[in-house]
């Protein structure tokens, strides 16, 4: 079946982001279909102070914590 995972974080630490997915990718040995990012700024907000949202869609089983 094909499920979906989102991971959220700040635009001014993606390293952070980057390995929480990339370790949870190792960790859960699902296969992954695709990754998307999207990115939102707060109207007169602090620079790069966007959010940042990764949805990892993979295969399994079932749902993958």
């Amino acid at each position: 079946m094909i499920f979906v995972k989102t991971f959220k974080g700040y635009e001014d630490k993606t390293s952070v982001l980057d390995d929480a997915v990339n370790g949870w990718v190792v960790e859960s040995k699902v296969q992954v279909v695709a990754i998307q990012t999207a990115l939102s700024h707060e109207y007169e907000g602090r620079a790069k102070s966007g959010d940042l949202i990764y949805t990892v869609v993979y295969k399994a089983d079932a749902p993958v914590a």
